[in-house]
């Protein structure tokens, strides 16, 4: 700000009508405003252009002082019995030097006091400290915002004698709750004043943001706060912010209906609000730690149940397979009657569905083929975004927020879709009648400054799914069971109540992590996050999402060819041999391509493809040695794509894997 926009809206307008004498001073401690109280004080005479230092035979202190000083710096006047409060105005935030100074002249003694000025001062100081000491009691006992909230608003009205007062509870700079005490009803519209508070929202938080303290607004002209002072038909209006760590949590407004606030009812008011701040950051804190408490006692749980679970239904299943087994004997060896086979048949389809239910209860402990592929989001969002609205009621309208350009995930493609596509069906049997399900997917970056947000997420990179939905919603009681093996909401013989079980245990598969939130007749949202998958070298820009395999035993070798392919775009998975390029590609990853040396121990090239063609994967494979002239007739038999003989030039090769893929 300027000191042009600072001496319109902030100084002339709010300081004009404050009975305490005030003035305006720039940079070099020079007079170039003042109010009648100041030139009261003072006497005849001009007086701006003089300096701090002539009016008052003081030495001025020097910038740094005062910028590292506290909010503001006071001169004695001994001779005079006054004190000269000089407030540095900070015009820009980024260089965090004043551009002029408020200078402020206060009796020893208090000005706003008489005769019992000292008497006065100790009773309300006293009466203030009991106040913030219940308070502090409240604090520890009360675990809701709102409650200490509106115990903060009564004790600020009593002190200052307000009319009203409103807390604004604040996410940084969006308003999310408004609070108010207002037992004259003194607010005649409360929509128009919140209307008016969001307006000004804006230009008061940088404002404030910049000041670090509280700003008095005047129903006087166009001075910052005229706006919300007009709507309220107040004199005068007190906008103290609540910060905590340096995030704006809230803002107190006090306001009167005639006169003004005192610097003492201030410095009270800024008081309350610290303590405000503290008591908003000491819940939030104690409800992240409940939550994270709810959680891990969850995923203990979970996992303690998977193993059980996975354990007794691979012991069923050798006992399922017992009973198919005798089945198919005992249809052949008893003589033909109907009853029977009936009987026969009652037994097999029971087994059949103990099962399929198994199934369920092994996926847990074993939740996904090993085997993983790059997964592009956006791709796997619109398919689902199909499917949504193509298959479902149109009473349900689907919303999408799609973020552009979601990273890569490593996983298996088909579990991701579906157990999406499951939390969607989930979302459409809780709405009754019309409703609206909402699907959304962004980037989401975990670091220092939002870890304690994702507590049993690792830092790093993630795609968070989101399936919300206007349903029913779940009872809280509920929540925590939700994911338990047969617990299910739906009524019976509608589901196995494995669903979100299986769900869970995929996520947990992935590395991710799943979050449920609802409310009871509100709705519902599901909150998945799953690891990005990152290249080897994160600043090299990759062109194309194909993964090579590189099998070879000479590190050095190794480690240049990577290099090299990495800086053409290509993802490079590296291996020492073969037996190591097997486990790969049966259990961790789906490979473009596989470029195998021969030579390699206790496996050459040539015995590793043969393994890889028995398990009937199709993969271009190209074949490198420096010793071996390759029978050609052998290469066709294992299908090998290309041969190449040590030593090769890069674009040799680099031309041979975009032939291939």
């Amino acid at each position: 700000m300027s000191d042009e926009i600072i001496r319109k809206y902030k100084l002339l307008d709010l300081l004009e009508l404050q009975t305490t004498s005030v003035a305006l001073a720039d940079s070099a401690f020079k007079i170039f405003w003042y109010n009648k109280s100041f030139k009261k004080d003072i006497g005849p005479g001009k007086l701006k252009g003089l300096s701090l230092k002539s009016l008052f035979s003081i030495n001025t202190p020097d910038s740094p002082a005062i910028i590292n000083a506290p909010k503001s710096f006071v001169v004695p006047v001994a001779d005079k019995n006054k004190n000269i409060v000089i407030t540095p105005i900070i015009t820009d935030s980024k260089k965090k030097e004043p551009g002029s100074y408020l200078i402020e002249i206060l009796p020893i003694s208090d000005s706003e006091f008489k005769q019992d000025s000292d008497k006065e001062k100790f009773r309300r100081n006293l009466f203030f400290q009991k106040e913030l000491q219940s308070l502090l009691v409240l604090l520890v006992k009360e675990k809701s915002v709102d409650t200490i909230a509106e115990e903060i608003l009564l004790r600020c009205l009593e002190i200052t004698n307000s009319n009203f007062g409103i807390i604004v509870l604040q996410d940084g700079n969006e308003i999310t709750k408004f609070i108010y005490s207002d037992e004259s009803d003194f607010i005649p519209d409360k929509a128009e004043v919140e209307k008016s508070i969001k307006y000004n929202s804006s230009f008061i938080n940088k404002w404030l943001d910049i000041n670090k303290g509280p700003l008095l607004a005047l129903n006087h002209h166009n001075n910052i706060g005229y706006g919300i002072t007009q709507v309220l038909n107040c004199e005068s209006l007190c906008i103290s912010p609540c910060y905590f760590d340096n995030v704006l949590h809230a803002k107190i407004l006090l306001g009167k209906k005639e006169g003004t606030y005192s610097s003492l009812d201030i410095n009270e008011i800024e008081q309350f609000s610290t303590l405000l701040s503290f008591a908003i950051s000491n819940i939030q804190t104690r409800q992240l730690n409940t939550a994270l408490e709810s959680r891990l006692l969850q995923a203990q749980k979970l996992e303690t149940i998977g193993k059980l679970s996975s354990g007794m239904a691979h012991d069923f299943n050798n006992l399922l397979s017992s009973i198919f087994g005798s089945l198919h004997l005992l249809r052949n060896r008893v003589p033909e009657s109907e009853n029977v086979f009936k009987l026969i048949d009652n037994i097999e389809n029971c087994s059949i569905r103990a099962r399929d239910l198994t199934k369920g209860l092994l996926s847990f402990g074993k939740p996904t083929a090993k085997r993983k592929e790059i997964v592009m989001p956006n791709f796997l969002m619109n398919e689902l975004s199909k499917v949504v609205t193509q298959t479902f009621p149109n009473s349900i309208t689907l919303e999408e927020k799609i973020e552009p350009g979601l990273h890569n995930i490593l996983g298996n493609g088909t579990e991701i879709y579906q157990i999406l596509l499951n939390l969607c069906v989930n979302a459409k049997e809780s709405i009754e009648g019309k409703g609206k399900i909402i699907l959304s997917a962004s980037n989401l970056l975990i670091d220092a400054s939002n870890s304690i947000n994702y507590p049993l997420l690792e830092v790093g990179k993630y795609v968070k799914f989101s399936v919300s939905d206007t349903g029913s919603g779940i009872d809280e009681a509920d929540i925590s069971k939700i994911f338990d093996p047969y617990f299910s909401t739906k009524q019976k013989d509608t589901g196995s109540g494995l669903g979100l079980y299986v769900t869970y245990g995929i996520i947990k598969a992935h590395k991710g992590y799943i979050d449920v939130t609802s409310k009871k007749g509100i709705g519902t949202t599901f909150d998945v996050y799953l690891p990005v998958f990152e290249p080897p070298d994160p600043k090299k820009e990759k062109v194309t999402d194909k993964i090579i395999m590189l099998a070879d035993d000479e590190e050095m070798l190794s480690e240049l060819l990577a290099e090299m392919l990495e800086s053409s775009g290509y993802y490079v998975i590296k291996v020492k041999s073969g037996e190591e390029a097997l486990t790969v590609l049966t259990e961790e990853l789906k490979i473009d391509l596989l470029i195998i040396d021969y030579n390699m121990p206790v496996m050459n090239g040539l015995e590793c493809i043969k393994e890889i063609r028995n398990l009937n994967f199709k993969l271009p494979i190209i074949l490198s040695s420096g010793s071996l002239r390759f029978n050609d007739d052998e290469l066709k038999l294992y299908n090998v794509s290309k041969k190449i003989m040590k030593p090769y030039e890069f674009d040799t090769m680099l031309e041979a894997i975009k032939s291939l893929i």
